[in-house]
């Protein structure tokens, strides 16, 4: 790995939390519950920071809504 790219990597690790993972179930900034259908913090190709996610909202009767995706927060 180049010594840029390795120092990038450092700086995200440290300094950026990844509470998103696929799978969990998180409150959505403008209030909603959310499940976390897709996504990577980190594109595994390039390694380069990307933090694009999919997810489905959690419905009142427990079934899931309509995909919807976006950068994390």
């Amino acid at each position: 790995m180049h010594p840029l790219t390795k120092l990038a990597h450092d700086i995200t690790d440290k300094y950026f939390q990844q509470s998103m993972e696929i799978g969990k179930v998180l409150q959505h900034p403008d209030g909603r519950t959310v499940k976390v259908k897709s996504g990577c913090f980190r594109d595994p190709v390039y390694g380069r920071v990307s933090n694009w996610w999919t997810w489905n909202e959690v419905l009142p009767d427990g079934s899931l809504g309509l995909d919807e995706s976006g950068y994390g927060w």
